[in-house]
């Protein structure tokens, strides 16, 4: 069953790390404030909200969204009756976001979509510059087909459960049946003083389900700056002065559904606003309270990004010091394990390997022993690592430039809202220039994000600004367009060897994977252990002691050697587990037994990037006896295939796949003694195009069947006017999946 987490602009809502300590009198005052909240939302003179529509009976959607409403209000706290539990401030601002929607449901996914409901009652906005609290309120109504409602009663419903430091609330919907309308919305209200940000709105016109009706009203008080984008199509609101402020009204009707969960992206795809409202500290220079900006010009977000950069890099320059001193440290070591200096042309790498190691590999006597997969999971902050690293850079007179860049799916560069539209690369300046960023803790130097792949990207020069000012590599205005990566520098390469036990049920298979270039970076954070790759790393960059030799005690009173002995050996014994994951999800059936398994290559750097690793196993359900023969489903071999839904195949509009890629499959079948085999040349096949391609090589030698498989998507971009040519190939594949062959016996 899956949790319901509503749409695009509620997401960040309803989970937060810090969470509000819930006292009786907050419970007490928190149901008060529910039941109006319920009440107010229930009664809105929303038409589209009194009565189902009669729906066509030909519709094959799995669910249509009968009305969507987003109603946001921002204003002084002075000017409302209710103003939180258990927070008072001497200067502050209320805001409150409701999304209410009416649901028609017409299957099982439908149904299992929107049965369960997961929030946080209470969320602090408590941190060392800000102050506030936030309150979720969830109010739903069932609809039957003889227009009976009935109302969930959310305090009798819910379950409340602690993960971690986060309590939350989750909502089963009871007698929620297929053919039923659900009619629900969560209203987050937010009270916080004037240092604090007011939420990104995000009114997104789309989705994978049809939309009758999608309305938004937002009132927001003349205390606030205002600025918005109508994209990719959008119609523009309806906005009316009044002595408060404005109020924006936008209505429309009839949206189509659209493909969002197959190669979309949605901030270059689907019509949206995106809205920002800033107050008190958070306006930028040239911006002032009361101000309506519609559709600003990008290049005021390309400004502020430039001069947030400039400001931000002057306190990285004075903090770097120990950082700079780290890294000379371990230039040191370097060249005592090794017996000369890092090479010249070699040493920004160096720097780059050298930083990430202080950053995400080294540990310290104080640091919480984290060694599993929450350590390989963790995303830095990039921007935070490349303002240090470039501080780093320039202390050790390596010259870099920061480069901005956009996500393909994000907005595009002639549609930037904020500053924060844009990230951070580092490039150093130098005959054959390396990128660099930090998209996990197994980046590597010169590696660009499939994300960016392509974009045109920005150079910011520091030595042209403020107390950076001095003789310029690089003058302002100056574009780079970054590399794309093609099918065969992202591949998977999958070598097998495949028998049958001698009761013809089980499937052995002695396999090596190779993971090339943007395929490479989740199975890393799946499989790869912490003790290894720090100690492959450390030994790489010249580190003289282990974490034991480091933590060691001669007189027996540190632990730390044990505590990093016991966690090691756990998260080994767990590694088993992380490997038959990854074995289920490439074959789409769970390992019999894992016999056998070890990492070849780590990938740690970009000059052997490559994640090699072996398994051995037994797969069960893919062998069937007929009489005296037995069937193997030999297109299961190569794993599970795309399939397009029906509602799918008829595209309008353009495909984003996350990059060019490739995936090759050399299969040795070792026949059974006593056994032939038929239906070899069924497996045969061959499509090309413009687009992408899957052939399969089957011929028998001897007493093996000999596979060469080759699916490849050749581009990350393929307009919509080439769908069919993708489709070909998927197709094909999916196709494949289903072919057999006969072991007959002799």
């Amino acid at each position: 069953m899956r949790v319901k987490f509503l749409f695009y602009t509620l997401i960040a809502f309803l989970f937060h790390p810090c969470v509000f300590a819930q006292k009786a009198k907050d419970i007490r005052e928190y149901k008060e404030r529910a039941d109006a909240v319920r009440q107010e939302v229930w009664n809105w003179d929303i038409p589209a909200f009194k009565k189902v529509p009669a729906l066509p009976a030909d519709d094959k959607s799995s669910a249509v969204v009968i009305a969507r409403h987003m109603d946001l209000k921002a204003s002084s706290s002075r000017k409302i009756k209710y103003i939180g539990i258990g927070f008072k401030v001497q200067k502050d601002i209320f805001y409150s976001s409701t999304a209410r929607e009416m649901v028609k449901l017409n299957d099982k996914a439908a149904l299992d979509e929107y049965s369960q409901f997961s929030f946080s009652k209470f969320r602090s906005l408590n941190s060392y510059f800000h102050k506030g609290l936030a309150t979720t309120i969830v109010g739903v109504r069932i609809i039957k087909p003889d227009g009976a409602i009935k109302e969930v009663n959310v305090d009798e419903e819910q379950v409340n459960e602690e993960e971690g430091k986060q309590q939350k609330s989750k909502l089963a919907i009871p007698d929620l049946q297929v053919g039923d309308v659900i009619d629900y919305f969560v209203r987050v209200e937010e009270l916080k003083d004037i240092n604090s940000p007011v939420d990104a709105q995000t009114f997104v016109l789309g989705d994978d389900k049809p939309i009758m009706q999608y309305s938004v009203h937002c009132e927001i008080s003349d205390k606030y700056f205002v600025r918005y984008r109508t994209a990719n199509g959008a119609p523009d609101f309806k906005v009316k002065k009044d002595d408060d402020g404005a109020v924006f009204d936008l209505l429309v009707k009839n949206i189509p559904s659209l493909p969002v969960d197959l190669w979309m992206s949605p901030y270059r795809q689907i019509p949206m606003i995106r809205m920002d409202i800033l107050f008190g500290t958070r306006l930028e220079e040239g911006q002032k309270a009361g101000e309506i900006r519609h559709n600003p010009v990008p290049a005021e977000a390309k400004d502020v990004a430039i001069k947030k950069l400039v400001a931000d890099v002057m306190p990285f320059w004075m903090a770097s010091g120990g950082l700079k001193n780290g890294v000379k440290d371990l230039m040191k070591q370097y060249k005592s394990e090794n017996g000369k200096k890092v090479p010249e042309d070699s040493l920004a790498s160096y720097i780059y390997y050298a930083f990430r190691y202080l950053a995400f590999y080294k540990v310290e006597e104080k640091d919480k022993i984290v060694v599993g997969q929450d350590r390989n999971n963790a995303i830095p902050d990039n921007k935070k690592f490349l303002q240090f690293l470039h501080e780093v850079f320039r202390g050790l007179d390596v010259r870099a430039e920061f480069v901005l860049v956009t996500s393909r799916y994000g907005p595009g560069q002639a549609e930037l809202l904020n500053s924060e539209d844009y990230e951070y690369m580092l490039r150093t300046q130098s005959a054959k220039p390396l990128f660099m960023s930090a998209d996990g803790v197994f980046t590597n130097c010169n590696y660009v994000p499939a994300e960016y792949e392509g974009q045109d990207a920005p150079i910011v020069d520091l030595k042209n600004y403020g107390q950076f000012k001095g003789k310029r590599d690089v003058p302002p205005g100056v574009e780079v367009k970054l590399k794309e990566t093609t099918a065969d520098e992202n591949t998977q390469i999958e070598q097998m060897k495949i028998s049958l036990n001698e009761d013809m049920q089980l499937v052995n298979i002695n396999r090596h994977t190779v993971l090339k270039g943007n395929l490479r970076q989740g199975e890393q954070k799946r499989l790869l252990l912490f003790e290894d790759y720090y100690e492959e790393e450390r030994k790489a960059l010249g580190v003289r002691k282990s974490i034991f030799e480091q933590f060691s005690d001669t007189r027996g009173k540190n632990t730390l050697p044990n505590e990093y002995k016991n966690a090691f050996a756990k998260a080994r014994e767990e590694q088993k587990d992380h490997f038959n994951e990854e074995i289920k999800d490439q074959f789409d059936v769970a390992a019999k037994e894992l016999q056998f398994y070890n990492i070849e290559k780590m990938g740690l750097h970009h000059t052997d990037p490559d994640f090699v690793y072996n398994t051995k196993f037994t797969l069960e359900g893919l062998v069937k006896r007929a009489g005296n023969n037995y069937i193997l489903e030999a297109g299961k071999l190569i794993g599970s295939q795309l399939k397009v839904k029906p509602e799918q195949r008829d595209r309008k509009v353009d495909i984003y796949q996350p990059f060019a890629r490739s995936f090759e499959y050399d299969i040795e079948l070792a026949i059974p003694e006593g056994y032939s085999l038929e239906g070899a040349d069924k497996l045969n096949r061959k499509v090309d195009n413009e687009c992408g391609s899957f052939t399969v090589k089957a011929a028998v030698e001897a007493d093996k069947l000999k596979l060469h498989i080759r699916k490849v998507y050749k581009n990350s971009f393929v307009p919509v006017a080439k769908w069919g040519n993708l489709l070909q190939v998927i197709d094909a594949a999916s196709d494949f999946e289903n072919q057999k062959v006969l072991f007959k016996k002799a």
